[in-house]
C-alpha cells in the first residue's frame, strides 16, 4: 500500500524539473519526528535585493513627468489646481509676492497722480495732492496704507488729487480679489483629502503570507487608532509586476476579504486561490522577482468629517513568508473593555508553511486527498471481504 511519505516523494519527482526551490510539507508526525525550522527568514537571506518602488512608505506617488511641452504655460491655464497643490511654503511666498506687487502697483498710481496733479512743478504755497512725500518710499508706504486700509498718518492725499478715486477703487478691487482668491486656496487645501501612510502609525511596517484555514494568505495590518477613515471606508488593494509597461496592464487589483470596521487593528486578507495574480507565486520567485503590494485605505474622519486617504506599499523584501502577526486584542474582564497592545502591533511568529506556490500547493492538496478517499475505499472493500468471509465461515459451521 502506498504511503503518504511516497505520495509526496512522487510528487516532488514529477515536478522536479519545474521547481527550483524546496517544497516543505509538514504533518503531525514529521514535526512530532522532526522539530526542524527554517533559522534564516527570507527578507535576511541571500536573494535578498533592493528595488525601487512607485508608492513611497508613507504614501507620496514616486512618479515624475519630465519635458512637458509648455510646462509653464500649462500651469498657468490650471492656475487653480496648481496653487492648490503648491506646498505651503510656495504658497505663503507666492501670497507674499503678489501683495508686494499689488502695495507697489498701488504706490505707482499715487506717483502717477501727483506727476499728473502738478506737486513736482508747485511751489510751497501751492496746495499739495499728496502731503509729505520726500521719497519714492514715502508712495509704497502710501500704497501699503491704502490697501490694507490701516489708515493714513502723516503722509496723505488730499481732495487735490485728479486721480484719486481711481486709485482707491483700484486699491479696494485688487484687495478683494487677493483676499478672496487666497482664502478660497486655503480653505480648499485644508478641506480636501489628506494624503497620509506614515509606517507604524496606521499600516504595519511588513506584510506576512501565512496559512488560514488551509488557504495561503497575504496579510498586512491597519490601524485607524484616531478615527480618520471611520466613515465610508473604503480599502483597495493592488498589485504592481516589473517590469511596468504601458502597453500592457501592469497593476491589478487583489481581492480582500470582509474586515469589518476600523474600530481596533484589524488584518487585511488576500486569499491566494486561482483568480489571484499570486496564485503561481512561490517562496524563491518572492525573493528574486519584483512585485510591489500598494494598499490604500480612504474615508471620512468620525470628528470632522474630513476625507483622508492614506496609502503604503510593500516589496518583495518586506513581505515576510511563513510568518504570522500575534494578536494584539484582549478583553480586560476586570473593567470589561477591549485593550489594544500597541506593542505587539508589528510584532510576528514563525509559521510552517510550504515554500511552493499556491498552485502547486493546491495540487499537492488535491493528490493526498486523492490517497486518502482511494485509501478509504480500499479499506471499505477490504472489510467487506472479511466480512463476507465471516458469514461464509458461520454457514459452513451451521451446514456441518
Amino acid at each position: 500500500m502506498t504511503s503518504e511519505k511516497d505520495i509526496l516523494q512522487k510528487f516532488l519527482e514529477t515536478e522536479k524539473r519545474k521547481i527550483d526551490f524546496p517544497v516543505v510539507l509538514r504533518t503531525h508526525s514529521s514535526i512530532r519526528r522532526n522539530n526542524l525550522r527554517r533559522n534564516t527568514p527570507l527578507n535576511n537571506s541571500q536573494h535578498r535585493r533592493c528595488y525601487s518602488r512607485i508608492v513611497s512608505k508613507r504614501g507620496r506617488v514616486q512618479v515624475y513627468f519630465k519635458k512637458i511641452p509648455q510646462k509653464s504655460l500649462q500651469y498657468a491655464k490650471n492656475l487653480w489646481n496648481t496653487l492648490v497643490d503648491m506646498q505651503w511654503k510656495w504658497l505663503s511666498l507666492t501670497v507674499t509676492m503678489v501683495n508686494v506687487l499689488a502695495y507697489l502697483s498701488c504706490g505707482v498710481l499715487f506717483y502717477l497722480d501727483a506727476w499728473i496733479s502738478g506737486d513736482f512743478e508747485k511751489g510751497a504755497d501751492s496746495t499739495e495732492c499728496i502731503v509729505g512725500i520726500q521719497n519714492l518710499w514715502n508712495f509704497f508706504m502710501l500704497g501699503i496704507e491704502t490697501i490694507t486700509t490701516t489708515g493714513y498718518g502723516y503722509i496723505h492725499p488730499t481732495e487735490s488729487c485728479d486721480l484719486y478715486f481711481i486709485v482707491l477703487t483700484y486699491s479696494t478691487l485688487i484687495g478683494i480679489l487677493i483676499d478672496g482668491a487666497f482664502i478660497s486656496v486655503v480653505y480648499a487645501k485644508m478641506n480636501r483629502a489628506k494624503e497620509s501612510g506614515a509606517p507604524g502609525n496606521i499600516f504595519s511596517k511588513k506584510a506576512v503570507i501565512a496559512l488560514r484555514n488551509g488557504k495561503l494568505c497575504l496579510i498586512m495590518r491597519v490601524n485607524d487608532m484616531f478615527g480618520k477613515h471611520g466613515i465610508s471606508t473604503e480599502v483597495r488593494m493592488y498589485l504592481i509586476k516589473y517590469p511596468v509597461e504601458l502597453e500592457q496592464s501592469s497593476i491589478t487589483e487583489l481581492e480582500i476579504q470582509p474586515f469589518g470596521m476600523l474600530f481596533w487593528p484589524v488584518e487585511l486578507i488576500h486569499e491566494i486561490g486561482p483568480s489571484s495574480p499570486l496564485w503561481t507565486v512561490s517562496a524563491r520567485a518572492l525573493m528574486t522577482e519584483q512585485l510591489e503590494i500598494v494598499v490604500v485605505v480612504s474615508g471620512s474622519s468620525i470628528k470632522t468629517g474630513q476625507s483622508t486617504r492614506s496609502q503604503t506599499s510593500y516589496i518583495n523584501t518586506e513581505i515576510m513568508w511563513g510568518y504570522n502577526f500575534v494578536p494584539c486584542l484582549d478583553y480586560n474582564h476586570d473593567t470589561k473593555e477591549f485593550t489594544v497592545n500597541k506593542k505587539l502591533f508589528q510584532q510576528t511568529v514563525t509559521q510552517e508553511v510550504p515554500l511552493c506556490s499556491a498552485n502547486k500547493f493546491e495540487e499537492l492538496h488535491q493528490q493526498m486527498r486523492n490517497f486518502h478517499r482511494q485509501t478509504s475505499l480500499d479499506q471499505e472493500k477490504n472489510r467487506g471481504k472479511l466480512a463476507k468471509k465471516q458469514r461464509d465461515g458461520v454457514i459452513f459451521y451451521n451446514e456441518v
